[in-house]
């Protein structure tokens, strides 16, 4: 061996040199993981001349994966020489270790041909350490029956299944070496090429196979013998106790059709004896066709089956009447011959064609763009089978209803489990039959109306309905009481209202009226007699500057500061006017003797409405004309009364052309100013809202709103 520092792509630091196949071979797979780096010679026994070949020295053989070598990037040899390289060349190959799928493999980095030499001989197989995996990748040779063939690899070869007695092995042959493939169907071969193993994704060996690329591969020891001279066999016979191990050729019986799936399989009976016969094409044949068929026998479902066969239709027959048994039944019958080792007498009933009653559970059908079908679930007894119609034409399926009692007739399909019985190994556990046409299933009882679903599914709706009829009324009787104490509240919120609207009339004019019997009156007799003193203490030009003058000025503007609050405070009395006439009225007092107009404009019917309420409103209005009068200077203010259009509600607006102001910035009631806050506070015992909408030189708008309420006329 050769050392290495630092081997190109493999990771390895300083790693021996593998030169001999065998070495690779016998790493465990942890170890063949790894990358070791080798440099094999041998001879190429195979190859795909695309990216997979095998190689093969005087040790043994190995698989050379190339396109893992792309995968990873470690292949640096042209393409081209791999596509020119075939069996026979001797070559070199520089790569690393790979723990392959079932056995180590080569990814290789270069490839290097040296020359022409001769294949190594093709050894005879051990059966033994094939079927374990252990040839894997090494030339081998073997006698075998062809049994089938189909195309492979988009048709550049073909894939022959051989009896390689005592295994099934796949063979793929390279086209050029095999032209007439169905030549070889029953012949017995020789066959040479490379085993190559089956895996799975977790590494287990689930099969082997050859393939051959050399002429001579493929050598024909005995032709296969012309279908009528095969052995005929009764059905009941088809694989039978023999001293000696039989070759397995093909046989040929004769039977009736009893069941077609085209182009699938199809059901023979004969006697007493029944057989399932898979077919390679569609033949056309319909239940009752007397036929020949020559094929292997396999043990696909552990019973014996017709594989690899050719039909011949030698007549016609009444198709066999079926045989009356329950399904339970058959499986009673084949479970005490399996607890005895023995066979069922007199058959086994699979692949029969029966008759049975059942209570249907469930109609399916083909899911939307898949394989037409209608499926029957079927109870018989304790048993639980199905009832598969395969062609799925049956419209008068569709009235079955579950429940209903059937009598149902079709091909039984035995499913049969491992036993544990002496001298068995299987134990029928199931059946499925196999529906020819929708007359095969009869309606003998419909089910009653009064189904367990549908009952259940009544007292179910009850219930939903009951406890939705529960819900609502508790519900309603949630939101009744909270209307109810959400009434209670608003009625007793304008009861106070009204009550605090008569106490505060009262209040006011009482005020007012006191203001104006004493203090006003005071001021009033102040005035008068600073006027006189000043008349008679100074000539004419002098009083212009006395002190005099300027009390008594003082004393004028207090007393009309005075009695505009007095006239505030005072309310006009209503006396049974709306709250237009009201308005009116209140305007035409305080554009008396002031430059500016009042107007007073109604929108919609007024609908009757409580003192207090319109009370209330009056004073809101009067604050926000006096403002407007006292603060801004304006010109035109008008009022307006409109109704909402469902009656239930009243607003209030009062806007003038004045000054404006920054409503945020106004000075409350902290700074001894009340209007605003007042008739914010009027508002909110209403239950309204009330705004105010202003800027600087823009002028300003009070807008109040109010509910009006039915039970507000039985309030004081």
């Amino acid at each position: 061996m050769v050392l290495l520092a630092g081997w190109p792509g493999t990771g390895v630091a300083s790693a021996e040199v593998i030169t001999r196949i065998s070495d690779v071979r016998t790493l465990p797979r942890l170890e063949a993981a790894k990358a070791l780096p080798v440099r094999l010679r041998g001879v190429v026994t195979w190859t795909d001349h695309v990216n997979h070949f095998t190689v093969q020295d005087e040790s043994a053989g190995i698989w050379v994966n190339g396109q893992e070598a792309k995968n990873q990037g470690l292949w640096a040899t042209d393409p081209a020489i791999v596509r020119n390289v075939h069996e026979g060349l001797e070559v070199e190959i520089e790569g690393v270790t790979h723990a392959g799928g079932y056995v180590p493999v080569v990814v290789p980095r270069t490839l290097t041909i040296l020359g022409e030499k001769n294949l190594p001989p093709a050894r005879a197989v051990d059966y033994r350490r094939l079927f374990a995996g252990a040839e894997a990748n090494q030339r081998i040779e073997l006698p075998a029956v062809v049994k089938s063939y189909r195309r492979w690899d988009g048709g550049k070869a073909w894939l022959l299944t051989l009896d390689a007695m005592p295994g099934e092995i796949l063979a793929e042959v390279a086209r050029a070496i095999v032209e007439h493939p169905e030549d070889l169907i029953d012949a017995e071969v020789r066959m040479r090429g490379v085993a190559a193993s089956r895996f799975n994704t977790r590494g287990e060996l689930i099969g082997i196979r050859l393939l051959s690329g050399l002429a001579g591969d493929v050598v024909v020891e005995k032709p296969a013998p012309a279908p009528e001279s095969v052995p005929l066999v009764p059905l009941a016979a088809l694989n039978p106790f023999s001293v000696e191990p039989p070759i397995p050729h093909r046989v040929r019986a004769h039977g009736t059709v009893t069941y077609v799936a085209a182009g699938k399989f199809l059901y023979l009976q004969e006697a007493e004896s029944a057989v399932r016969v898979e077919l390679a094409s569609a033949h056309g044949l319909v239940a009752g066709d007397r036929v020949e068929v020559c094929g292997f026998v396999e043990m696909y479902r552990h019973v014996g089956e017709l594989v690899g066969t050719t039909v011949r239709k030698i007549g016609v027959a009444e198709v066999p009447a079926a045989i009356s048994i329950r399904p339970e039944e058959v499986i009673t019958r084949n479970a005490a011959a399996a607890s005895r080792g023995m066979s069922a007498q007199p058959h086994d009933f699979d692949g029969h064609l029966i008759r049975f009653r059942a209570r249907l559970l469930r109609l399916q059908s083909a899911p939307k763009g898949g394989s037409p079908f209608r499926r029957l679930t079927l109870e018989e007894g304790s048993l639980i089978l199905t009832a598969t119609l395969e062609s799925g034409g049956g419209q008068s399926f569709d009235p079955l209803l579950p429940g209903s009692e059937l009598e149902v007739t079709g091909i039984s399909q035995l499913e049969y489990a491992k036993g544990s019985g002496p001298g068995q190994t299987t134990l029928a556990v199931g059946m499925d039959v196999l529906l020819r046409s929708p007359a095969d299933v009869v309606v003998v009882h419909a089910p009653s109306w009064w189904t367990a679903g549908r009952l259940l599914g009544l007292v179910a709706t009850v219930l939903v309905v009951l406890g939705g009829t529960l819900l609502w009324v508790w519900q309603l009787h949630r939101q009744v009481a909270k209307q109810s104490l959400q009434l209670a509240k608003e009625m007793r919120t304008r009861r106070d209202a009204a009550v605090e609207f008569e106490a505060t009339l009262r209040e006011r004019n009482r005020l007012a009226a006191n203001l104006h019997d004493t203090l006003l009156q005071t001021v009033s007799g102040l005035n008068y007699q600073l006027r006189a003193c000043e008349t008679e203490s100074l000539p004419l030009v002098e009083r212009k500057l006395n002190h005099l003058g300027t009390a008594r000025r003082m004393v004028t503007r207090a007393q009309e500061d005075l009695r505009g609050t007095v006239w505030a405070l005072r309310v006009l009395p209503l006396q049974e006017r709306s709250i237009v006439e009201a308005l009116q009225s209140l305007a035409a007092q305080l554009a008396e003797g002031r430059d500016v107009k009042i107007t007073v404009s109604m929108d919609g019917a007024l609908p009757r409405m409580s003192q207090f309420v319109v009370g209330n409103l009056l004073l809101v209005a009067q604050e926000a004309m006096h403002n407007a009068l006292k603060h801004a200077g304006p010109s035109r203010i008008e009022a307006q009364v409109a109704v909402r259009k469902d009656g239930q509600g009243i607003t209030l607006s009062v806007r003038d052309d004045g000054d404006g102001f920054t409503p945020d910035a106004k000075a409350g009631p902290a700074c001894g100013h009340f209007g605003l806050a007042g008739m914010q506070e009027r508002i909110e015992c209403l239950g309204g809202k009330l705004r105010i909408e202003s800027a600087p030189g823009q002028g300003t708008r009070v807008i109040a709103e109010v509910p009006l309420r039915p039970f507000d006329e039985e309030i004081i």
